[in-house]
């Protein structure tokens, strides 16, 4: 018997992450709106509202830990989790025409939704089509 397969692949997530230092760490606070708190022995961690957490340890953010952030919300990551789950984008210079890390709608960046358009999940419409004299279609019936 002979079953006919079809091959699939996840949909890539793409995130904004950054990792905590004891340099940055009152930075990476702020960005995340986070807020620093302290285990019942002193040590200082960020807080996260995180979205949908797998397990309370994804709301805290120690040094060495990064904070990922995707046009749903933050997340903690341990380094090695981070590592095991994540390659680093490497910018193809030819292809980057378009880069910004500000936010252009309430939590996404223009890079985010380049990314998104780049992976499908934003399409854009088609343009009209143009006929000759670069008239487009709907220009040329009136």
């Amino acid at each position: 018997m002979s079953v006919s397969t079809t091959r699939y692949v996840r949909k890539p997530l793409y995130v904004d992450a950054v990792r905590i230092t004891r340099s940055n760490f009152e930075k990476v606070t702020q960005w995340c709106h986070g807020e620093i708190q302290e285990t019942d022995v002193g040590k200082k961690f960020i807080f996260i509202d995180a979205h949908n957490p797998i397990n309370p340890r994804q709301t805290k953010g120690f040094i060495g830990d990064w904070v990922l952030r995707t046009n749903r919300g933050y997340k903690i990551y341990t380094n090695k989790a981070f590592s095991e789950s994540f390659d680093e984008i490497k910018p193809d210079k030819q292809l980057d025409v378009v880069t910004g890390s500000e936010e252009i709608m309430v939590g996404i960046t223009l890079n985010e939704v380049v990314a998104m358009v780049q992976d499908g999940r934003l399409p854009i419409p088609p343009l009209p089509a143009v006929v000759g004299n670069g008239v487009h279609e709907a220009e040329q019936a009136v």
